[in-house]
């Protein structure tokens, strides 16, 4: 039930609400909303822009205090006033020196108002300045000479919308202007709350005390008028030398919305973004989604195939270079591991059944003969016929039993520095010490130099014997059976042990064959049912999973004939 529906949540209808998909498509669009929100709220954007107003702002106010010192002030009502003077940037203010009383006549600043700035825009108030000739103001209010605000000769047509379409009441208008808060608040919060700090008294203070040689005279940046809006706004000083008479205030609004209006013309290329983004997520969605989901699908039809049988195929994607690719290759080659290993199991099992059902059969026909036996040496040798085949059983289940393990033993193993000379003299030592008489005795010819291999030592043991074993029992009575260990001779190439005995040899056509499981073929006169034909089989598993491979040759006389059987095993060895 589990299985049915992970399949089906993994079915090709499904590929539109890939998990994948949506990541992948929100990694790209997280990036651009970034970029988006970062370029809405850089400072150095808007801080362009605001100097760019600056700029006019300042040629106007500059253009009204020069006109004003010109025209609104009477050098012959000149009062002495001690003030304090500054005439750098760098330069403290002096001791205080007698200069003219500071003081504009209203009426002419009323005058030169109504002549001039026609094409002036904006609001500009004049000030004077403090009658007691200090730089600090306190109340700009009560300096206050007057206060205009120009406009350029211009009328702008609005359509405005019908009037039940969006109101203040309804619930459009209320989600766009909680948006419209929010985002101000979130893009320009913090430098409005800065802009809110400065007063029109600091800015009139800054304006009397800035000093003469400046390049920029006065101050100018952002602040909040009356109203809250945002405004950009300089701060003139009314000068003539060093005395100062007064200041002017020009600023302009409008800020928000030309921040407004370049941000809103960057949303066209963010659509444009987005649509891009959009189309690489299909595009990764069908080259990287899509190939896993197709291999997930064959992946879970592989392990119901299994369970019913059969035999599902991996998607071929090796054409691809990438990592998809390597991935169906992967999988590929491991599903057909998995079909080769299940073809073993069944080709193991199937030659367990007929190798036991043999001495079973012989066992039977031996016992339904004993029965019906009259003389005593027929039954004996029944008996003796029973035993032998009972004693063949009981080690062809021995062997069966190990063999059936060694895979999984093979794969828990722990691999280890195996010194390959040490390891077969132990063992030939071992056969020394076990000979009987008129048996083949073990011979070892000792390298000059110790080889090393990563392995498992008790594996590689069990090789080296059962083909020591396998060589004596071909061996003639009183026999040699040759161990000997060649180092590599070249790099990357491997060691070689050869176990060499003076027995019949190997049939030409059973070289590779007697490697198979239950291959017992055995020349005439040797004794049937000693061996169960696993222990060579059992040597090239052993063998392949150290990176080595096992083989048979024929010993070659002199004359050409055949002096016995030679096994070589190649092991690569440590560097």
């Amino acid at each position: 039930m589990a299985d049915s529906a992970r399949s089906r949540a993994r079915s090709p209808n499904r590929l539109a609400v890939s998990r994948l998909t949506f990541t992948i498509a929100i990694a790209n669009l997280v990036g651009l909303m970034i970029l988006l929100l970062g370029s809405f709220a850089v400072s150095e954007y808007r801080e362009s822009l605001i100097l760019a107003k600056l700029e006019g702002v300042r040629g106007q106010a500059q253009i009204v205090a020069d006109v004003l010192a010109q025209t609104a002030i009477d050098p012959d009502e000149c009062l002495a006033v001690e003030q304090p003077v500054r005439t750098g940037p760098d330069i403290a203010a002096t001791d205080p020196v007698p200069v003219c009383g500071r003081n504009l006549r209203a009426e002419d600043v009323a005058v030169v108002f109504n002549r001039i700035w026609d094409s002036f825009e904006g609001r500009i108030r004049i000030f004077r300045a403090p009658d007691d000739g200090s730089t600090v103001v306190s109340d700009a209010q009560a300096l206050l000479l007057d206060d205009v605000v120009l406009r350029e000769d211009r009328i702008d047509l609005e359509a405005l919308p019908p009037i039940r379409q969006v109101t203040p009441a309804s619930a459009q208008w209320r989600a766009l202007e909680a948006a419209r808060r929010f985002m101000s608040r979130f893009m320009t919060g913090r430098f409005r709350r800065a802009a809110a700090d400065r007063t029109i008294e600091q800015e009139l203070t800054e304006a009397i005390a800035s000093p003469v040689q400046a390049e920029n005279r006065g101050w100018s940046w952002v602040r909040l008028d009356e109203n809250g809006e945002l405004v950009a706004s300089v701060s003139i000083p009314v000068r003539r030398v060093h005395a100062v008479y007064g200041v002017v205030t020009s600023e302009i609004g409008g800020i928000d919305e030309l921040v407004g209006k370049s941000r809103t013309a960057i949303l066209p290329f963010f659509g444009l973004a987005i649509a891009a983004a959009i189309l690489s997520s299909l595009l990764l969605t069908a080259a990287i989604a899509q190939p896993i989901r197709q291999l997930a699908i064959a992946a879970d039809k592989v392990r119901e195939e299994i369970s019913a049988a059969g035999r599902a195929r991996i998607p071929d994607f090796t054409h691809r270079k990438d990592e998809i690719g390597e991935l169906s290759g992967s999988l590929r080659a491991m599903t057909q591991a998995i079909y080769d290993r299940i073809e073993a199991i069944e080709s193991f099992a199937a030659d367990v059944a007929h190798e036991l059902k043999n001495p079973l059969t012989s066992i039977r026909s031996a016992a339904e003969t004993l029965e019906i036996a009259k003389a005593e040496e027929a039954k004996k040798k029944l008996m003796g016929v029973i035993q032998k085949d009972v004693a063949r059983m009981d080690r062809l289940i021995t062997d069966i039993s190990n063999a059936s393990r060694l895979d999984a033993e093979l794969a828990r193993e722990e691999r280890e520095g195996v010194e390959l000379r040490k390891l077969l003299t132990d063992i030939v030592d071992l056969y020394g010490a076990t000979h009987k008489d008129e048996q083949a005795r073990v011979a070892l010819s000792k390298p000059a130099t110790e080889l090393y291999l990563i392995g498992n030592a008790g594996a590689l043991g069990q090789v080296f014997r059962n083909l020591i074993d396998n060589a004596i029992s071909f061996s003639p009575p009183n026999g040699v059976v040759t161990v000997s260990l060649a180092a590599p001779t070249m790099r990357n190439t491997p060691a070689q042990i050869t176990v060499e005995d003076e027995g019949p040899g190997v049939p030409g056509d059973a070289l590779e064959r007697i490697f198979d499981r239950f291959y017992t073929k055995r020349p005439a006169g040797a004794s049937f049912g000693n061996n169960s034909g696993l222990g060579l089989a059992i040597c090239r598993q052993i063998v392949a999973s150290h990176g080595g491979r096992v083989f048979a040759q024929n010993r070659l006389s002199e004359d050409g004939t055949v002096a016995g059987a030679r096994f070589v095993v190649e092991l690569p060895v440590a560097r």
